[in-house]
């Protein structure tokens, strides 16, 4: 079988090979950038403690924005703004909302560190993910897009039913998925964890009906970005909030191992949920039919 040629000479073989060799360089552009602590200007504890995490999770979470940056249907600066916003909204703001209720796990210093190596590392990414990627072009860019055309008043009931929808989920995993599997693989842990997090569990509701809103609106993002039917859609923005969260658990090294494999499987498998949940919220009555390209 013969590759097919695309409009600039090149096969499809070729424009494949050219893709993954970039994605290869930007996973080892975002490791570096991982491995590097801009606060105290030292070397992170993440390259130290988990390296082989740390590469998976570099390849992972580049290929995913990598596959958003191609589909997207825009461009430049506004194309930039759109995967960092993603990035570090769903990557470092989100864990660092939960320090209002685990003070006593994510210090405000801890927190604030937090906040400053995300910004440096989500704003160098993604502008060398739009710079390399930008001509990788799966559908034309700089249409107009007519998705989610909805009032204020709309924007704030599904923005707000998002939400609590989120603190539902939140709960439901937590109490059918962690606890069970955390119990399972490591119970000392668990335990001692659940000491700590008792003391500020009147301030979880209200923290995660934040958390999920401010999802819901990065979900938003994506699904106007993306040119594809509402299907594909929804799978796409559920993937691309649920794997960069998720993968971190595999990187901190203050938590043990089987309970890193009990959060992850929890926030992947909530967060990829809500993921499909939120597009189908905003899909009820608003424009989120396919414009062209379907798939």
């Amino acid at each position: 079988m013969q590759s097919k040629v695309t409009g600039d000479g090149l096969t499809t073989k070729n424009v494949w090979s050219t893709t993954i060799v970039k994605v290869l360089g930007l996973t080892l552009l975002l490791i570096a950038l991982l491995s590097f602590d801009y606060g105290s200007m030292t070397i992170s504890g993440a390259v130290l403690e988990t390296p082989l995490q740390l590469i998976l999770i570099a390849l992972i979470d580049t290929s995913i924005l990598s596959y958003f940056v191609i589909s997207s249907r825009w461009n430049g600066w506004k194309e930039w703004g759109a995967v960092f916003l993603v990035l570090y909204g769903v990557s470092y703001v989100l864990t660092a909302l939960e320090s209002v209720y685990l003070g006593s796990m994510l210090s405000a210093s801890a927190t604030v560190n937090l906040l400053v190596n995300g910004a440096i590392t989500s704003s160098v990414f993604c502008a060398a993910l739009v710079l390399v990627l930008g001509n990788s072009r799966a559908v034309p860019r700089g249409r107009p897009s007519e998705r989610l055309v909805m009032r204020g008043r709309e924007w704030a009931w599904k923005v707000v039913l998002a939400g609590a929808a989120f603190l539902v989920l939140f709960i439901l995993f937590g109490f059918a998925v962690y606890y069970p599997l955390g119990n399972a693989l490591d119970p000392l842990a668990l335990a001692q964890e659940q000491r700590i997090a008792s003391s500020a569990a009147v301030l979880v509701f209200p923290v995660e009906i934040v958390r999920g809103s401010l999802l819901a609106l990065l979900g938003a993002l994506a699904v106007v970005a993306l040119p594809f039917s509402w299907k594909k859609t929804a799978t796409i923005v559920g993937l691309l909030l649920a794997v960069p969260v998720s993968g971190e658990m595999f990187l901190s090294g203050s938590m043990a191992f089987g309970l890193q494999v009990a959060h992850f499987v929890e926030v992947f498998g909530e967060i990829l949920v809500f993921g499909l949940t939120v597009v189908w919220i905003l899909n009820v009555h608003s424009r989120l039919s396919p414009m062209g390209v379907e798939s």
